[in-house]
């Protein structure tokens, strides 16, 4: 007589068991990478509305700058870097990447934070002085240096999710285009797609942990 039982339970376990503890046992859980994933959908949403704001800011040039503008951008670099520290905790955890990120994550950070007040200063100088636009050059090209690294780093992790490599890619050009200055455009159109490759690593993510 047969042994099969259709009404017993799975004996399989529900997680593979190949990933790593500190990711399966660890403070993370499926709400909190869902929570992650959303709020790089959001740094998506607000990146697009900055662009509107400077594309229509680029038609009218009559107008006076929109304060929101400055104020959004501050907003986006801060969720942008809250984001990228969350990443840098998930890729030690559940890929074992521990060197290598600190610095240019930090670098990408504070750059931001900096090309957000250059930005500022340049909407409101009506004459830019030299050492303005110098000092803008210098900080998209040590920005952009700092993404390309960032980039080269992600691209070291053996077996990644297909979205954390699509990231990588993605960071890598438009690290090149932000490094370039003239292709800053382009950068930030590369930063729209990165959002939404960070907002599908955490959702790849969390869908490997249970309930």
């Amino acid at each position: 007589m047969s042994e099969f039982n259709p009404y017993r339970p799975p004996q399989a376990p529900l997680l593979d068991p190949h990933l790593p503890a500190a990711f399966v046992g660890g403070a993370w859980s499926r709400s909190q990478l869902r929570m992650l994933g959303a709020l790089a959908l959001g740094y998506l949403f607000g990146l697009f509305v900055l662009l509107a704001l400077s594309l229509w800011q680029l038609l009218h040039p009559q107008f006076a700058p929109l304060p929101l503008t400055h104020l959004l951008g501050l907003l986006l670099a801060l969720l942008w870097g809250y984001l990228l520290l969350r990443l840098r905790a998930l890729l030690a955890s559940r890929f074992g990447l521990h060197d290598g990120l600190d610095w240019p994550l930090a670098l990408q950070i504070v750059l931001g934070l900096l090309a957000v007040g250059f930005a500022a200063l340049l909407d409101e100088q009506v004459l830019n002085p030299l050492w303005l636009d110098l000092g803008s050059f210098a900080l998209f090209v040590a920005l952009g240096l700092s993404v390309l690294r960032f980039a080269l780093c992600l691209q070291r992790i053996p077996q990644p999710y297909p979205a954390l490599r699509l990231l990588a890619w993605l960071l890598l050009l438009a690290g090149i285009a932000c490094a370039s200055v003239v292709l800053l455009v382009p950068a930030l159109l590369l930063g729209l797609a990165a959002g939404a490759a960070l907002a599908w690593v955490f959702f790849t993510a969390a869908g490997e942990l249970p309930e």
